[in-house]
């Protein structure tokens, strides 16, 4: 499937400018599912919401602060925010509004939901639920999260090439996100999964090239930009084992490094000792709440 293509970046390198490109978006896929039913409940001139969580590190990003700053930015009082064990006990309850769906269950949740934003169907990926009425609706906010920060590490540049490191549910949002801002650009991905990479390549037409293949691949150039979606790094537990990737294989100055992780890692420390430009997952994070607040925000409930 050939995406349209889409650009997020400001001209002038707004960086403000880029988020708010990126919650339009996302607002117009939910709008065009959603109709203006107008049933959010205000008082004192801001939203009153229930939010929901499921995943491992659901109950922390509830009471984040990257999602807390969204919702004050957008006048949104949560008045409960409630964790749920897994996918069914989530979806029959009928009292949030929201509902924040991370990792493992974001694949599952999205084969469970009949509707489903662009994004979400065309990734198979849901990162968070939006309730309107009855209806239950599927959201990807992560692929235009994840595009508005590549384009911003790029600063505006068109990579020649685009490497993934990992072939779970991240990966497709952000090959999603490739595919929409460069269509001409090399994709390749690689992950110790064979079966997982070789189903992510074939969704979106890209080069699967297993761990033990990548410095071959890369003999001549390294990847214009590296995209990190595992969660090696994610916390210092982590990075006990090594790397399955020889990361410095990837490397050179100039070129660029994208984590997903928004602890800054041994694996942004290297890229930034090797002259590359890097970016960690805070900025992608604080465009995925910005999009889940302008949700609530919205007369798309």
């Amino acid at each position: 499937m050939t995406e349209a293509q889409i650009s997020l970046l400001e001209t002038c390198g707004d960086g403000a400018g880029t988020l708010r490109n990126a919650v339009t978006h996302c607002l117009n896929e939910v709008r065009a599912l959603v109709p203006d039913t107008g049933r959010g409940t205000r008082t004192c001139g801001g939203a009153l919401a229930v939010i929901a969580g499921i995943g491992t590190t659901a109950p922390r990003a509830l009471h984040g602060t990257l999602l807390l700053d969204a919702l004050t930015a957008h006048d949104i009082e949560i008045t409960d925010s409630v964790v749920f064990p897994d996918p069914a006990a989530l979806l029959a309850d009928s009292n949030w509004d929201l509902a924040l769906v991370l990792s493992p269950w974001k694949q599952e949740v999205a084969g469970l939901i009949h509707a489903h934003t662009g994004s979400a169907a065309r990734t198979g990926v849901v990162d968070t639920l939006l309730r309107s009425g009855e209806l239950t609706t599927g959201v990807n906010t992560n692929s235009w999260a994840a595009q508005a920060a590549m384009e911003t590490v790029l600063g505006g540049r068109t990579p020649s090439s685009v490497l993934v490191l990992g072939a779970g549910g991240s990966s497709n949002s952000v090959a999603l996100a490739c595919r929409r801002a460069w269509p001409g650009a090399q994709l390749i991905g690689s992950a110790r999964d064979a079966t997982a990479l070789a189903s992510w390549a074939a969704g979106f037409g890209a080069e699967p090239v297993a761990p033990d293949g990548l410095k071959a691949r890369f003999a001549e150039a390294a990847p214009a930009l590296v995209v990190n979606t595992t969660t090696w790094g994610e916390t210092d537990e982590s990075e006990q084992q090594p790397f399955v990737f020889d990361f410095g294989e990837l490397t050179a100055p100039g070129n660029s490094y994208f984590d997903l992780n928004n602890r800054v890692s041994a694996l942004q420390t290297a890229a930034l000792r090797a002259g590359m430009n890097v970016m960690s997952g805070t900025f992608m994070q604080r465009v995925t709440n910005a999009c889940r607040a302008a949700l609530l925000q919205a007369d798309v409930r």
